[in-house]
């Protein structure tokens, strides 16, 4: 056993992580054991996620303090990384990113921000890479990584986990890490560091600048959606509850980030001051097919993540009286990762996203980029507050059916939309200009 012992701490010291992981034998791991975080620890060097795998060593080592087989990963993610240790009770997160590669002033390239801890629409990675290509070093923790499998540096999954005094010690242990290598933290959907906030005031104390950033479901008041939006659906229909959450959170946090003025309205009565900033895409990851292949038959997809809220009832109902008269294919995309759904979407002829929220979000700005037409309910509130370009088909669940019945009909149209929705993204949602304008935000709160 000791031997065993000694070859794997070896082959951690000389790099060979796959034979420290043939080593470990972990046909039958138990979760609660040292070998299990130095073995998914292992793994994440292996793969070259020296975030991951330095939090997995951290968990395991605040469950198993003497474990030398993990105390040797986080020495080996140190000398990986160039940096010393500085005691033996801080383990170092001085990570140097090799994708930075600084477009600004090497005034910025000291500025280390973390987001968390809740990925929404890839947006947490996707800005992360826009301020990397600035020279930030900018790192993601995600808690809650669901099917679809978007990128994080760190990922501790907590879903299902209640919040409970003992997870809540253990995630201030690690604010607490994070406290010493981080000047700014950026939050989404309503969640920090902690699963009942307790970490926001640290944050002020420690002179580190904070911004939450509020995506949909986690501030839209009904009342309030209804006022905007006749359509209007929405997935929490408590509002003392969300009122309740907003009012924590603006008590510690005094600037949010919203992308759109529908999502402005819900929010500006309790942060002190509110930024409107467009989501944001890399524009080389989704690309209009050159070329590509006509289909036989037109091409219909609709995703259906919130059925309710996307109104799938409808659009099956439409399809469905549209079937007998017309010739054409209809596909439903649920339970696929990211990258299997895009391939999808790139066979497609016409998306359509929802019919009850008023404005467009994520989804529509990725079909728009691939050059595909895209149906959305957009709200006479949302279209004055929109470019007078706006290439979105316009539909709601009253309309529905005749709004694709019109587009069986004229089916040449869409070429034309589809390069015109291309260009509007361009305009308006690239990670490279969207990411200098947060940084622009970034920079104004350090300076606070």
């Amino acid at each position: 056993m000791k031997d065993n012992e000694n070859q794997i701490i070896n082959n951690i010291k000389t790099g060979d992580f796959q034979k420290a992981l043939e080593l470990f034998n972990d046909k039958n791991l138990q979760t609660n054991s040292p070998k299990y975080y130095a073995t998914r620890s292992c793994e994440n060097l292996q793969n070259g996620k020296l975030q991951n795998a330095w939090l997995w060593s951290w968990r395991g080592l605040n469950k198993f303090p003497k474990d030398p087989i993990l105390t040797r990963i986080i020495e080996k993610i140190c000398e990986l990384n160039s940096v010393r240790e500085k005691s033996k009770q801080t383990y170092n997160l001085n990570f140097e990113d090799n994708e930075t590669h600084g477009e600004v002033g090497n005034s910025n390239t000291n500025i280390r921000v973390l987001q968390g801890s809740m990925e929404i629409a890839n947006q947490m990675n996707t800005l992360s890479e826009g301020l990397n290509r600035q020279g930030i070093i900018a790192h993601t923790i995600n808690y809650y990584p669901y099917y679809l499998n978007y990128d994080s540096n760190y990922t501790w999954s907590l879903i299902g986990q209640r919040s409970t005094p003992l997870i809540n010690e253990k995630l201030r242990k690690l604010t607490n890490e994070f406290l010493h290598h981080y000047d700014l933290f950026h939050f989404h959907f309503g969640t920090s560091l902690t699963l009942d906030w307790s970490d926001l005031p640290l944050y002020k104390s420690s002179g580190k600048a904070i911004l939450m950033q509020h995506w949909g479901s986690d501030v839209r008041i009904f009342s309030k959606a209804i006022e905007l939006n006749p359509y209007a659906l929405v997935k929490n229909k408590n509002e003392y509850q969300i009122k309740t959450k907003l009012s924590k959170l603006s008590d510690n946090i005094h600037n949010c980030v919203v992308f759109d003025m529908e999502l402005y309205q819900y929010v500006k009565e309790f942060y002190k001051n509110v930024h409107v900033l467009p989501s944001m895409i890399n524009l080389k990851k989704y690309q209009p097919i050159k070329n590509a292949i006509p289909n036989k038959k037109p091409l219909i997809v609709h995703a259906p993540t919130s059925p309710a809220i996307k109104g799938t009832k409808y659009i099956l109902e439409a399809i469905e009286s549209l079937n007998d008269k017309y010739d054409f294919d209809f596909r439903l995309v649920k339970g696929l990762s990211h990258d299997e759904a895009i391939k999808i979407y790139q066979a497609a002829d016409l998306i359509i996203d929802q019919l009850h929220i008023g404005s467009y979000g994520l989804f529509a700005v990725e079909a728009m980029a691939m050059g595909k037409p895209v149906i959305c309910w957009i709200s006479d509130f949302m279209k004055d507050h929109y470019p007078n370009n706006l290439p979105i088909i316009i539909a709601n669940p009253e309309t529905i059916k005749d709004t694709i019945e019109f587009i069986l009909r004229n089916i040449d149209l869409l070429p034309e939309i589809g390069i015109k929705g291309r260009q509007y993204v361009e305009m308006n949602h690239d990670m490279v200009k969207n990411s200098k304008d947060v940084l622009s935000l970034y920079l104004s709160l350090l300076q606070k």
